[in-house]
Order: structure tokens, then sequence, then C-alpha cells
């Protein structure tokens, strides 16, 4: 059969079957392209005022916490809370009113302490359409994580709590700065290298601080010196008979210092003495690992390094070497009686001789001071800040509520309130959450 064929007025052929569905196709037009656009819009629109929302909420929650620190308010017990009225921020200057419509929120903040920070509940009205009671419904039911993602959250702290016993070992030995670490610990303080030189604590026990006392120790050296019996025709110490002198007094014989360790062998002499030794490049390892040298990495000899904090060495060595030369006075005339060294003058001999003092080896560190009066002219004290150490630890029992409470029940239970019972050492509060949020 002939398909029958249709025209228009100026004469053009014209699809009947696609005029007749045009209405439908219209439809599906602005069905699938225009009211997308539309929701895309609304969405946008929807987004940006939500945003603009949270924008007023965040600004309002770091308001209310710089005027609770200038208040001195700021809660810092786990689980308490403050109240701040944002009618007191506007007057006090914390916030101000919105300059495009004149806008002042009412209501208030609550601010409570969750754990190492802060959780604010905003309850802000007449914030047109960030007024929290329009833009949002009712509370949502208590769930034990944060409900993240959600711009109004309330935190419910619930209570419970051990039996505390607060106890403090006894106190260390005193150590020497060397033998302490090179950085600061937890505690503030700087704690000795090896921390089992500490007192221990029970294995089931917390450790709440370690605590460092510091004392003076002491310790002394003796000066003595060679007296004699009359002034005389003497000279200086020299080890060589200097010029206009005739006769060397074997009795004032000294030692000089000796000299610095030395990679070179000193030139021999018949009144030198030359010792050596080995030496090696002795460090520690700091806390970093790293190598710390004694002198720089030089070589050095064993005697001169306190081995107990550098108590590494490289395995290449070197001999070193140093010396003392042997001196007398020398004189014409009379000769001299001399005593030995004492530090005090010996019956008949007034004269001390200076230049022979010689200096005692050093006592072992004491507590005490033993400088007087009496030996206050010859005695030398050396002193130095020891430190010492004790561990003050907790022991806890079981939970002893069967199950926790609410702050209302707890402190009812307690005969106490949250602030009093926290403060008081026998016991340890508990604290853990729930949640509740505002649903859209």
């Amino acid at each position: 059969m002939k398909r029958q064929t249709y025209v228009d007025k100026e004469g053009n052929t014209v699809n009947k079957t696609l005029e007749s569905k045009r209405p439908l196709l219209n439809f599906f037009f602005v069905f699938g392209t225009i009211l997308p656009i539309v929701i895309i819009i609304f969405i946008i629109v929807a987004v940006f005022k939500n945003n603009g929302c949270l924008t007023i909420y965040n600004n309002l929650k770091t308001a209310s916490l710089n005027y609770a620190k200038d208040e001195g308010t700021v809660p810092n017990i786990e689980g308490e809370s403050i109240t701040v009225r944002l009618q007191d921020m506007y007057d006090d200057g914390y916030i101000s009113v919105s300059k495009t419509d004149n806008q002042m929120c009412s209501g208030d903040i609550k601010i409570t302490k969750y754990k190492d920070d802060y959780i604010y509940t905003v309850n802000a009205r007449n914030c047109g359409e960030c007024s929290v009671n329009k833009k949002y419904g009712a509370w949502s039911s208590e769930q034990s994580s944060y409900p993240s993602g959600k711009a109004i959250v309330d935190v419910i702290p619930y209570y419970n709590y051990y039996d505390r016993e607060v106890s403090v070992t006894k106190w260390s030995n005193y150590f020497d700065e060397d033998e302490l670490q090179d950085e600061t610990s937890e505690y503030g303080i700087k704690l000795p290298m090896d921390l089992e030189d500490i007192p221990a604590v029970p294995t089931e026990a917390k450790i709440i601080n370690i605590e460092s006392e510091t004392a003076y120790y002491y310790r002394y050296r003796d000066r003595s010196w060679k007296w004699y019996d009359i002034q005389g025709d003497y000279s200086g110490f020299s080890s060589e008979q200097p010029t206009g002198y005739a006769n060397k007094d074997e009795d004032s014989s000294i030692y000089t210092e000796w000299s610095e360790y030395s990679l070179n062998y000193p030139a021999e002499k018949e009144y030198r003495t030359i010792q050596q030794t080995t030496g090696y490049k002795f460090y520690y390892l700091n806390d970093k690992g790293e190598k710390v040298y004694y002198n720089s990495g030089k070589y050095s000899a064993r005697d001169d390094v306190n081995t107990d904090k550098y108590d590494r060495k490289e395995e290449d060595t070197a001999t070193l070497y140093r010396y003392r030369d042997e001196q007398w006075r020398w004189y014409n005339g009379t000769k001299r009686k001399y005593s030995s060294l004492s530090s005090t003058a010996p019956r008949n001999r007034p004269y001390k001789d200076r230049e022979t003092e010689s200096l005692g080896n050093p006592t072992s560190w004491s507590p005490e001071s033993d400088v007087n009066a009496a030996n206050q002219e010859y005695r030398l004290e050396e002193r130095k800040i020891m430190t010492r150490f004790r561990t003050q630890y907790e022991m806890i029992s079981l939970e002893v509520l069967k199950n926790p409470l609410t702050k209302k029940e707890f402190e009812e239970e307690v005969k106490m309130s949250i602030p009093e019972f926290a403060s008081n050492e026998n016991y340890k509060l508990k604290v853990t959450y729930k949640f509740k949020y505002k649903k859209s």
C-alpha cells in the first residue's frame, strides 16, 4: 500500500508521526535537561547556605573558647562543661553583629572537656536560616562513637572510678652531670643514662612522675711546702746550674708538672723523666646514636678520659709521650736546712718555700664540706652539683562500679562533686562518653 505524504502550507513535506510525538519529546527535553540544571542550582544554593551556617557556628565556637579562657572558666576535668551565653560575648566584644542584616544571634554554647580537646554544642537562635531550632530537628539517640560530619553534636559523660594508691620509691644514688642524658625527658629533667639505676616500681604500677633533687658534693686537696731555717744566698729553681751560683741544694728538689701528652718524642735530658702510653680516640653514642668524641677526636691517654662516659674507642692507636723535669735551688755560702713537705710549719723551720708547693691527691666526694678556719689556708675545696632521683607511681584497682553512671548519679553515689572527687588522690576517675546530634 502506498504511504500517504503530508505537506505544509509552503509545500514542504511533513512527518506526521514525528509531529504527533513532539509534545512528548518536549516533556523529555525539559525533564532530562532543564530539570537537572534546576536541581543542581538548588543543591549549590543549599550547600552555600549550609557552609555559611557552619562558618557562623565555627566563629561562635572560637569566640566562646577565647571568652572562657579570659574569664578563667575553661573546664579542665574530663567530662566537665560550662555554658557561655552569646549575649555576654556580644556585650564584651568577642563577636560582632552581622554587617549585612544587623543580625544578632541569641542562645548559648556548651563547652565540654573531651580528653585533650573540647566539644562545642551550639544552641544559636534568632540567626535566620542558621537558627539551630529551625534548621535542625530533634536529637538523635545516644551512640558510642563520635558522629563525624554532624554540625550540632552534644557529648554525655559517664563516670566510673578506681581505688588508687600513690607511692614513691626510695631515692637513688647521686649522679654526676656527666652520667645524665643529653636531652631533657618528658618529666622535664635529665635522667641517668642507664634508667635501671633509678629504683624500680612494681610491674603493675603506672609511673606518674620522676622527681629529681640536687645537692652539692665536696672534695679537697691539701697544699704542702718545704720549710727552711735561714734565708741565705739562693737562686730560683732551675734544672741546670745558673750563672753566679756554685752549689746545688739537693734537699730543695721539686718536679715540674707533667707536660701534655704528645705524638712527638721529647729531647732526652739527665734530669728529665719521659713516659709513654697508648693513645686512643675515645667516644660515646648520644641519644641519636651519633659519635661524640673526647678532645675533638684526638688521641688521648686512658687516664685523661672519663671512660664511664666516653665508654667506646676506635680500634686504631698511637704512642703518646709526656715528660717532667727535676729542678733545684742553687746557692752560695751557708746551706739551708729544709724540712720534708708539710702543710704547716715544723719546729725550727719558720720560712715557707712557696715554690716547693705540692698539691695532694683529691679526697673522695662527700656531701659534707671539710673546710674550716683551722685549715682554710692550705686546703683547696672543689664542689659540684649531684642529682638523685625517685619515682612517683600509682597502683589502681579494677573498676569499682559495675556500670558507669551519669554525672548526677555518680555524685549521688560517691557523695562528692566531680571536681572534688577528681582531686582526691585516693581515687582515679574514669570517664567514657556517648554522643548525640541534631538531625537535619
